[in-house]
């Protein structure tokens, strides 16, 4: 881990600043603690610490080099992202520029700037007060936040939307 002298603007004194080697211990840790990609996750957001910060190409280099390198429409995405930067609950990302991928058939848009809240409650993960995304069906509709929650043993994506609310079967 490196701590430069001069923390960037928008960063507490106290951001733990992340190299390539930080990032892939947090990913090599997460994919030990779970198997499903949303505990992965978590886990991954647990690691990170209260705050911390990483540049886009320290992340691309870490997924690159692990042992699950992110693929598909999610490369996009990642080849994006100029810093993520996580103090508390709150995950902010900066983009070199607006993004537009196919995430099963659907269109999603990441804006230049992405901000939201991660309640990482171990029952029903949730993000929240997401700003900057969008997917499109018939119009471009905003994304405000995504639960995961179970109902009979079956694992349920709840998206609140500018749109309206909907529910699809996740796995």
């Amino acid at each position: 881990m490196t701590t430069p002298s001069s923390i960037p603007s928008g960063m507490g004194a106290g951001t733990r600043i992340l190299t390539v080697d930080d990032v892939k211990k947090i990913i090599a840790d997460a994919q030990l603690a779970g198997t499903d990609p949303v505990s992965v996750a978590m886990q991954v957001f647990s690691g990170l610490g209260d705050q911390a910060s990483v540049t886009g190409a320290n992340l691309r280099e870490a997924f690159g080099g692990s042992a699950t390198p992110l693929a598909g429409p999610l490369t996009a995405a990642l080849d994006a992202i100029q810093q993520v930067t996580k103090a508390g609950n709150l995950v902010t990302l900066a983009n070199n520029q607006e993004v537009k991928l196919e995430v099963n058939g659907t269109q999603v848009r990441l804006k230049q700037d992405v901000s939201l809240e991660v309640a990482p409650d171990a029952d029903s993960p949730a993000l929240n007060n997401i700003t900057g995304v969008s997917v499109h069906k018939l119009f471009w509709i905003d994304i405000h936040s995504i639960q995961l929650k179970q109902d009979q043993g079956q694992k349920i994506a709840r998206v609140v939307t500018s749109g309206g609310t909907k529910e699809f079967p996740v796995g």
